[in-house]
C-alpha cells in the first residue's frame, strides 16, 4: 500500500520543490527588505496547498479502482494534471511576480536596494534612504503604505524605524516639488500619535518635508 502511495507523494513533493524555486525567485532583495516575513508566510501556502494535494490524490485513486483505471502511465498523468490544477493560482502569481521582479522591474528595484541603508540609533528595526526617484519611490509604496506622492516630486529621502513588538515607529520624508505646486502646511498631535509637513522654498523648488510619530 505505501509503495503504490509514493508515486503520489512524490508528485506532491515534487510541486512543492517547483513552486519553492520560483517563491525563492521572486522574492528578490526588494522584496525581502520590505517585507521580510513574505518567504514563510507563502511557504506555510503552498505547505497549505500539498496537503490538499495530497488528499486530493487520495480521492482520485478512489476514482481509479471504481472505474477500473489500471494504466499506470494514465494514472500519473492524470494525477500530475490535478495537481498542477489545484497549484495552478500559485504558477500563474509567481510567474507573473518574477516577470515583474526580475525582469521588468529588476533594474529599477536593485538600484533601490543600494540605495537602501539601517537607521542607526533608532528603533528596533527600519531603514532609510536618500535621493529616490520619483519612480523609485513609488515602487516602495508597492509594499509599504508610506504616502504617495505626485509623479512630479524628486529628490526624494525617507527614514522609517519601528518597534516590531510594539506598534512605535518614527517616520520621515522629504522631497522637492515645483515652486507652483499647491501643498498645504498641517500639524496634527494627541496622546499616542502625532504628525506634520512643512514647506521651505530652496531656490525654484518647495521642499516639503513630512513626519509621522506614533508612541
Amino acid at each position: 500500500m505505501i509503495k503504490k502511495s509514493l508515486k503520489y507523494i512524490l508528485i506532491v513533493i515534487i510541486n512543492l520543490l517547483v513552486l519553492t524555486i520560483l517563491l525563492a525567485i521572486w522574492t528578490d532583495k526588494f522584496e525581502l527588505e520590505f517585507n521580510n516575513s513574505v518567504r514563510p508566510i507563502e511557504f506555510l501556502k503552498l505547505l497549505g496547498v500539498s496537503l490538499l494535494g495530497l488528499i486530493s490524490l487520495r480521492i482520485l485513486v478512489t476514482f481509479f479502482r471504481k472505474f477500473k483505471v489500471v494504466s499506470q502511465k494514465r494514472k500519473i498523468g492524470i494525477s500530475i494534471i490535478l495537481i498542477l490544477l489545484i497549484s495552478s493560482y500559485f504558477y500563474v502569481n509567481y510567474g507573473m511576480k518574477i516577470y515583474s521582479n526580475r525582469i521588468v522591474n529588476g533594474e529599477l528595484r536593485n538600484g533601490i536596494v543600494k540605495k537602501i541603508e539601517l537607521v542607526e540609533m533608532g528603533l528596533a528595526h527600519g531603514n532609510q534612504a536618500e535621493n529616490l526617484t520619483s519612480r523609485e519611490y513609488a515602487e516602495i509604496t508597492k509594499l509599504k503604505w508610506f504616502p504617495k506622492l505626485p509623479k512630479e516630486a524628486e529628490n526624494i529621502s525617507y527614514s522609517y524605524d519601528y518597534d516590531g513588538f510594539l506598534p512605535d515607529y518614527d517616520f520621515s520624508l522629504s522631497y522637492d516639488l515645483p515652486i507652483d505646486s499647491k501643498v498645504e502646511t498641517m500639524t496634527y498631535e494627541n496622546e499616542t500619535f502625532s504628525k506634520s509637513r512643512s514647506i521651505e522654498i530652496i531656490g525654484n523648488k518647495k521642499r516639503v518635508t513630512y513626519s509621522e510619530f506614533l508612541w
